[in-house]
């Protein structure tokens, strides 16, 4: 008897306890689908600007949907990486549209609830810019900017992924480059005092004439700055930053290897100017190390590497010019000038991976130096003894005569540079005829002269 009343009082209270539980689930499952779906928002109700107002839940949930498949469609937000560009995936994102009509209850209008899986984001990062590496890159903060976009229905931007480098991340030495021996001036060591270190900034243009205009650095002579510009042109060559203007001089200075020389003179206006493409600054460090000058570029490191690559050079012998003077020996010759090879050099910048493969090549510069001429001076009484060889009658080479009848002969087997490349410093340095020669001269002769020179320089031209 005891043991029926027992299992009736236990059937009583499952019952109950069922009764109980079913209803509260069940009443709020009816509760919000009879009730809520219903149920419309204000009528300024907004998610990511589209209007909602009126509308109730099942309603607002289409009309998301519609908006968020059009955007996927039109969307063009680009991500940016080392001169690349790549549209992000819009299957990366997803939205959740119950959740950003919850959040209307407290605003009237809210962006959309969406998110972007960190290993997709990743994988297409490195997908698309090989040279992508996590570890130097705040990816946390370029998603959470990313999904503002697509949660705004934000239908373009470009976005730079170098703009969020992690700020924890160490600068490095990048590259550093070593003058040959020089003449350390009063200039350049008041100079490297002055300007230990000098800072480009992120984005701009650098130039050397305004930054000593800027930073009120007045000397007697600019140009003696031009092995500190040589340098920093050096090291411009192993990065990306862009060269913007770049000067040379008549003749390799000792100081810069061959291909790596800037002249700077701006009284002659001629500057140094680059640019820094990226979003960091990075730091020139100068010094003097005995009688060198050494250049160091710190900062954050660049996606690539940069390797410079020199052609074979070219040379070209120097052109012959023979003089005679009575002053000279019978037999003997006057070495008044030792001529000097020009020389051509190709200078390229290569782009390399970081497994060090190539990916482009470009041609920076083609830098020419002239040749030097070899000035001889010969006896004029080798012309007078020779009637073959009378100033009138010089078969042998291309003949000259200057203002006051100096004869120069050219070699025949001497290649003859072009006249237009050498400077009016070149030519004045030609030696002239003494005094003496004036029992030389000869009205007709030297007629004859001027004018094969000027039809010689004609055809030079």
């Amino acid at each position: 008897m005891k043991k029926g009343l027992l299992v009736k009082l236990m059937a009583v209270l499952f019952f109950s306890t069922f009764f109980l539980y079913g209803f509260s689930h069940l009443g709020v499952y009816a509760y919000e689908s009879f009730f809520v779906q219903s149920l419309s928002l204000s009528k300024h109700a907004a998610v990511a600007s589209v209007n909602l107002g009126g509308a109730n839940k099942e309603e607002a949930v289409k009309i998301l949907e519609g908006k968020i498949v059009e955007w996927k469609g039109n969307q063009n937000i680009m991500l940016e990486f080392n001169g690349e560009s790549a549209r992000i995936d819009s299957a990366l994102f997803q939205f959740h549209l119950e959740e950003s009509i919850e959040k209307l209850d407290d605003n009237e209008n809210t962006s959309l609830v969406v998110s972007l899986d960190d290993q997709a984001l990743e994988s297409f990062l490195t997908d698309h810019f090989p040279d992508f590496s996590r570890d130097d890159i705040n990816v946390a903060s370029l998603k959470e900017y990313v999904l503002s976009l697509a949660g705004n229905l934000n239908k373009g931007e470009t976005i730079g992924v170098y703009d969020y480098i992690d700020k924890n991340a160490s600068t490095q030495i990048l590259f550093e480059a070593v003058s040959n021996e020089l003449n350390i001036t009063p200039t350049i060591k008041s100079f490297i005092d002055n300007f230990p270190s000098i800072l480009i900034a992120p984005n701009s243009q650098f130039s050397f004439s305004d930054f000593l205009e800027t930073e009120g650095f007045v000397v007697e002579s600019q140009a003696d700055l031009s092995p500190v510009a040589s340098l920093l042109y050096q090291i411009t060559l192993h990065s990306n930053f862009s060269i913007i203007e770049r000067n040379i001089s008549k003749e390799l200075p000792d100081y810069a290897t061959l291909g790596f020389e800037a002249k700077f003179n701006p009284m002659n206006n001629q500057d140094f100017v680059i640019t820094n493409p990226n979003a960091t600054e990075y730091e020139l460090k100068l010094s003097i190390q005995e009688n060198r000058l050494k250049a160091q570029l710190e900062g954050f490191p660049f996606s690539s590497t940069y390797n410079v690559r020199l052609s074979e050079k070219e040379t070209f012998p120097p052109r012959v010019i023979k003089q005679f003077s009575p002053f000279v020996e019978k037999g003997s010759v006057d070495i008044q000038q030792e001529g000097k090879d020009g020389v051509l050099i190709r200078v390229y910048k290569q782009k390399l991976s970081t497994s060090g493969e190539i990916l482009s090549e470009e041609l920076i510069n083609e830098d020419f130096y002239a040749p030097q001429n070899k000035v001889a001076v010969y006896p004029l009484q080798e012309v007078q003894e020779s009637p073959s060889e009378t100033y009138d009658n010089v078969t042998n080479g291309a003949d000259e005569v200057d203002g006051e009848g100096t004869t120069q002969e050219g070699s025949n087997d001497a290649e003859v540079a072009d006249p237009s490349s050498q400077s009016e410093e070149d030519m004045s340095n030609t030696p002239t005829k003494q005094e003496g020669e004036d029992s030389f001269k000869q009205d007709s002769s030297k007629t004859s002269s001027e004018e094969k020179t000027k039809q010689k320089k004609k055809d030079f031209k």
